[in-house]
Protein backbone atom coordinates (compact mmCIF):
# COMPACT_ATOMS: atom_id res chain seq x y z
CA UNK A 1 0.00 0.00 0.00
CA UNK A 2 1.18 3.36 -0.97
CA UNK A 3 1.50 6.29 1.87
CA UNK A 4 -0.07 9.39 0.86
CA UNK A 5 2.69 12.03 1.81
CA UNK A 6 1.34 15.44 0.33
CA UNK A 7 -1.28 17.30 2.01
CA UNK A 8 -4.31 18.82 0.20
CA UNK A 9 -3.86 22.97 0.68
CA UNK A 10 -6.87 24.51 -2.05
CA UNK A 11 -10.17 22.89 -3.17
CA UNK A 12 -11.00 23.98 -6.60
CA UNK A 13 -14.68 24.05 -7.76
CA UNK A 14 -14.49 22.90 -11.50
CA UNK A 15 -16.73 24.83 -13.76
CA UNK A 16 -17.28 24.33 -17.32
CA UNK A 17 -14.72 26.49 -18.92
CA UNK A 18 -12.49 27.11 -15.97
CA UNK A 19 -11.18 26.03 -12.60
CA UNK A 20 -11.33 28.67 -9.23
CA UNK A 21 -9.21 27.88 -6.56
CA UNK A 22 -11.20 28.72 -3.19
CA UNK A 23 -10.56 32.06 -1.75
CA UNK A 24 -8.58 32.82 1.78
CA UNK A 25 -12.20 34.32 2.96
CA UNK A 26 -15.47 33.24 1.83
CA UNK A 27 -19.07 34.11 3.38
CA UNK A 28 -21.63 31.82 5.00
CA UNK A 29 -23.96 31.17 7.22
CA UNK A 30 -23.64 28.74 10.34
CA UNK A 31 -27.11 27.32 12.09
CA UNK A 32 -27.85 25.78 15.50
CA UNK A 33 -30.11 22.59 15.96
CA UNK A 34 -30.81 21.00 19.28
CA UNK A 35 -32.11 17.63 17.82
CA UNK A 36 -34.52 16.25 20.74
CA UNK A 37 -32.77 12.83 20.49
CA UNK A 38 -29.38 13.69 21.57
CA UNK A 39 -28.17 15.55 24.42
CA UNK A 40 -26.00 17.52 22.31
CA UNK A 41 -26.28 21.25 20.14
CA UNK A 42 -25.11 20.91 16.53
CA UNK A 43 -23.23 24.04 14.45
CA UNK A 44 -23.58 23.37 10.88
CA UNK A 45 -22.11 25.74 8.92
CA UNK A 46 -22.05 26.43 5.03
CA UNK A 47 -20.06 28.44 2.86
CA UNK A 48 -20.83 29.92 -0.39
CA UNK A 49 -19.19 30.63 -3.32
CA UNK A 50 -19.95 32.22 -6.37
CA UNK A 51 -23.34 32.35 -5.36
CA UNK A 52 -23.69 28.29 -4.43
CA UNK A 53 -22.76 26.40 -1.31
CA UNK A 54 -19.50 25.29 -1.72
CA UNK A 55 -18.88 24.12 1.57
CA UNK A 56 -20.12 22.51 4.77
CA UNK A 57 -18.84 21.96 8.19
CA UNK A 58 -20.48 20.01 11.31
CA UNK A 59 -19.80 20.65 14.58
CA UNK A 60 -20.51 19.23 18.09
CA UNK A 61 -19.15 19.08 21.54
CA UNK A 62 -19.63 14.85 21.37
CA UNK A 63 -16.51 12.90 20.81
CA UNK A 64 -18.61 9.82 19.57
CA UNK A 65 -20.38 11.68 16.46
CA UNK A 66 -17.23 13.06 15.41
CA UNK A 67 -16.05 10.74 13.19
CA UNK A 68 -19.59 10.35 10.91
CA UNK A 69 -19.77 14.40 10.79
CA UNK A 70 -16.01 14.33 9.29
CA UNK A 71 -17.21 11.80 6.82
CA UNK A 72 -20.60 13.71 6.16
CA UNK A 73 -18.62 16.89 5.77
CA UNK A 74 -16.10 16.18 3.25
CA UNK A 75 -18.37 13.83 1.29
CA UNK A 76 -21.34 16.76 0.99
CA UNK A 77 -18.38 19.29 0.23
CA UNK A 78 -16.59 17.32 -2.24
CA UNK A 79 -20.17 16.99 -4.09
CA UNK A 80 -20.92 21.16 -3.87
CA UNK A 81 -17.42 21.50 -5.47
CA UNK A 82 -18.04 20.06 -8.93
CA UNK A 83 -22.05 19.93 -9.11
CA UNK A 84 -24.12 22.96 -10.37
CA UNK A 85 -27.42 21.59 -8.79
CA UNK A 86 -26.88 19.95 -5.34
CA UNK A 87 -30.86 19.09 -4.96
CA UNK A 88 -30.25 15.39 -4.95
CA UNK A 89 -28.12 15.52 -2.08
CA UNK A 90 -31.25 17.54 0.00
CA UNK A 91 -33.66 14.66 -0.98
CA UNK A 92 -31.26 11.75 0.00
CA UNK A 93 -30.69 13.33 3.00
CA UNK A 94 -34.11 14.04 3.85
CA UNK A 95 -35.28 10.90 3.23
CA UNK A 96 -33.00 9.36 5.91
CA UNK A 97 -34.83 7.53 8.81
CA UNK A 98 -33.36 7.37 12.11
CA UNK A 99 -34.17 3.94 13.44
CA UNK A 100 -35.51 5.26 16.55
CA UNK A 101 -38.18 6.97 15.27
CA UNK A 102 -36.78 10.83 14.67
CA UNK A 103 -37.84 13.73 16.96
CA UNK A 104 -39.60 16.58 16.54
CA UNK A 105 -38.42 20.15 16.28
CA UNK A 106 -39.96 23.31 16.79
CA UNK A 107 -41.32 25.15 13.71
CA UNK A 108 -40.63 21.74 11.70
CA UNK A 109 -42.85 19.17 13.41
CA UNK A 110 -41.42 15.42 13.15
CA UNK A 111 -37.74 15.19 11.31
CA UNK A 112 -36.91 11.45 10.59
CA UNK A 113 -32.79 12.28 11.70
CA UNK A 114 -30.44 14.33 12.53
CA UNK A 115 -28.96 14.25 8.43
CA UNK A 116 -32.39 14.56 7.26
CA UNK A 117 -32.58 17.81 9.48
CA UNK A 118 -29.25 18.79 7.78
CA UNK A 119 -30.67 18.09 4.43
CA UNK A 120 -33.82 20.82 5.55
CA UNK A 121 -30.85 23.45 6.26
CA UNK A 122 -29.06 22.91 3.27
CA UNK A 123 -32.36 22.97 1.36
CA UNK A 124 -33.71 26.12 3.39
CA UNK A 125 -29.99 27.83 2.82
CA UNK A 126 -30.31 27.35 -0.79
CA UNK A 127 -33.94 29.07 -1.12
CA UNK A 128 -33.04 31.96 0.83
CA UNK A 129 -30.02 32.43 -1.93
CA UNK A 130 -32.46 32.58 -4.91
Amino acid sequence: MQKITRKITKAKLKDDNHVSERQDVITGKTYKIKPGNIDHALYITINDLDGKPFEIFINTKCPKSISWMMTVTRMLSAIMRVEKDIRFIIDELKNIQDPEGGYFYKGMGHVPSVQAHIGHILEKHIETKN
